[in-house]
């Protein structure tokens, strides 16, 4: 089990960076980022969100202390981004539910990248248009 400021070091290192340059990359201070790396505080989602970017890893793997790989859920990534970026923090939960609830289709078999990617898109379709049907029907009517 690798805490989240283990993690942020390591790949920081890894990638040779300073801890001024991943703050500079990140629009955090230096301060900051040893604070993350000493585990005195946690980054709030969109900084979270360009961490990973600037060390190459996912989200889910900084996050989750179980995570041992730093490529987890990089496939689903982009689809839950941008159900946060429409529908804020409970889209992307509900969307990250949807996708891990059918990862089960996945087991036992192989399928490309490409397939993958096709999945993943239609059920993010499918959950963007079901969630404009129930603001529409469901939501605030203007007078």
């Amino acid at each position: 089990m690798t805490r989240f400021g283990e993690k942020v070091k390591t790949a920081r290192e890894a990638l040779q960076l300073g801890q001024e340059q991943l703050g500079n990359l990140c629009g955090v201070s230096r301060r900051t980022i040893v604070s993350y790396e000493t585990g005195g505080k946690f980054p709030r989602e969109g900084t979270l969100r360009k961490l990973a970017e600037a060390l190459g890893v996912t989200m889910r793997y900084l996050q989750n202390d179980d995570c041992d790989d730093p490529q987890a859920g990089i496939d689903e990534e982009p689809f839950i981004q941008a159900a946060q970026e429409t529908f804020g923090k409970k889209g992307a939960a509900e969307m990250a539910g949807l996708l891990k609830q059918n990862e089960a289709l996945f087991a036992g078999g192989s399928l490309s990248e490409d397939q993958k990617d096709m999945f993943y898109e239609a059920v993010s379709r499918a959950y963007f248009m079901n969630k404009q049907h129930a603001r529409e029907k469901f939501g605030r009517k203007d007078k």
